[in-house]
């Protein structure tokens, strides 16, 4: 089965860091839509599964799920959060990406995962 939350091809800019400047965008307009409030968390989340918990990464992908409830976006706050956490998990390798995705889905690893870090 393949991941829901973000595919393996993290570096894929259509599939991955798009999504999430497209949800930035859609914040207050008409068209935006649970989706997008879904690219933004599952960065946020994935994020806090590779970083270390007492680091700022880790202390502002918090902040951002946190800003990421049912209230209204205040695109404003999210930004700020948003675009450091896109662009950091950008330059992750695939397989570390994927190791993060796998433990947030309570799945083992793959083995091309597995590869990436042994």
């Amino acid at each position: 089965m393949s991941s829901q939350i973000l595919p393996l091809g993290i570096k894929n800019r259509t599939k991955t860091e798009l999504p999430a400047l497209i949800a930035l965008e859609a914040i207050g307009q008409s068209w935006f839509s649970e989706d997008h409030r879904c690219d933004l968390m599952s960065i946020a989340m994935v994020v806090q599964f590779m970083v270390e918990p007492d680091s700022e990464l880790h202390a502002m992908s918090c902040e951002l799920v946190s800003l990421l409830g049912p209230d209204a976006l205040e695109i404003d706050r999210l930004r700020p959060l948003v675009v450091p956490l896109n662009c950091w998990l950008q330059k992750q390798p695939n397989g570390r990406v994927q190791t993060a995705i796998n433990r947030l889905l309570g799945r083992a690893p793959t083995t091309s995962a597995k590869r990436a870090h042994g």
